[in-house]
């Protein structure tokens, strides 16, 4: 059985599973949409919603879902890690063979029912992603595909524990350590990048962005802001995108505005030992345009900085100005043409008897006894 999975944690996040979730039925996949949600962080009414929206909800508190967890947590003595690796439970969760996992924050523009037969032979021990924008050398964990598996599940739980085991304290971190860095024999197979577009305004992103349009299949909004934040004359194309899919919810006035009403924004990471903020980061989603490439160098910008010197009015007309002014002119002077005085004596340094005789110098070497002079 193969199925999409997504997580939901709080009801900041509500807005973008609701239209993750609509985006998976528009799209007509074959396949069941499943949601992990901490139903203890999010308010019956959105709750409600999201059961109308996706075919399984499961509660992340359920006895049969923690317990895995909490064998190896309590083995470990690290209560403290129940809080951190929710995403890791979908590893959990072997009643599916395979599963596409998606972050709240993605929009699928495209119909992905294609990566599961691409990925069939996929391992256990393996685990499908784009490679992230800020480092291409290691992998977004907004967007994979992986076959669950307890076994695995324990490891990852059990390497969690270990110093370390998180360059940026958050799970992506975490999972690229485990399954790209560290060398073991757990591997990271690149998706192509149109699976898990992270807008940016870094150099060539727009040109690409243009060029590979048509065959985008997901974006992922990264960072803090997220399109459900924004205001609404402060929308772009691509945020424009997210909204036509969350305005074709079926919501009354009502459960429009609950919905949205949640602005807090959660910390990007939950074990609070990174310091990566990537609202900070990264660029803001607006300077984004498919018509023109961004200004990256620092001349493109002249013409929005104050001027740094400021030549003030003197008063005087040009005719006054030229009349005070004092002609300068260069005597034009031949490229071989000689002062008469070297360098040295100019500035004292040297006396005429230490200057360089040819002749006397032949002489001197002349008194050298030849065998000094031999190649042996």
């Amino acid at each position: 059985m193969k199925a999409y999975v997504t997580l939901l944690t709080s009801d900041s996040y509500v807005p973008g599973a609701l239209a993750l979730g609509q985006a998976l039925k528009d799209l007509q996949t074959e396949y069941e949409t499943v949601i992990l949600v901490d139903v203890k962080s999010v308010s019956p009414q959105s709750l409600e919603h999201i059961e109308s929206i996706f075919d399984t909800v499961i509660d992340i508190n359920d006895r049969k879902i923690l317990a895995p967890m909490e064998e190896v947590i309590e083995k470990l003595g690290r209560p403290e890690l129940s809080t951190a690796m929710s995403k890791l439970l979908i590893w959990a969760l072997e009643d599916y063979e395979t599963l596409i996992y998606l972050d709240c924050d993605t929009l699928p523009l495209r119909s992905l029912d294609a990566l599961f037969e691409r990925y069939a032979d996929l391992g256990h021990n393996q685990v499908v992603a784009a490679p992230d924008i800020g480092w291409p050398d290691i992998f977004n964990s907004g967007v994979m595909i992986l076959r669950p598996s307890l076994p695995v599940f324990e490891k990852l739980v059990g390497f969690s524990s270990q110093k370390n085991s998180s360059f940026d304290g958050a799970d992506q971190g975490l999972l690229n350590e485990f399954f790209h860095l560290q060398g073991n024999d757990f591997s990271w197979k690149r998706l192509p990048f149109i699976f898990n577009v992270t807008p940016s305004t870094s150099y060539q992103y727009n040109p690409a962005l243009a060029r590979f349009w048509d065959d985008i299949h997901v974006f992922h909004f990264i960072g803090q802001q997220k399109p459900w934040f924004a205001k609404s004359g402060e929308r772009n194309r691509i945020e424009k995108l997210w909204w036509e899919k969350f305005n074709s919810l079926k919501l009354d006035e009502k459960q429009y505005i609950h919905i949205l009403s949640n602005k807090k924004q959660p910390p990007e990471t939950k074990t609070g030992k990174g310091n990566w903020n990537p609202s900070t980061n990264l660029p803001s989603l607006d300077h984004l345009s498919l018509e023109s490439n961004s200004k990256v160098f620092p001349w493109n910008h002249s013409e929005t900085v104050e001027p740094t010197r400021v030549f003030h009015d003197t008063g005087f007309t040009d005719e006054e100005q030229h009349q005070k002014s004092t002609p300068f002119t260069l005597e034009k002077r031949s490229r071989y043409q000689s002062s008469g005085e070297s360098l040295g004596a100019s500035y004292g340094q040297f006396d005429d008897s230490e200057r360089f005789d040819p002749s006397k110098a032949l002489d001197e070497i002349a008194k050298i006894p030849l065998k000094f002079l031999s190649k042996h």
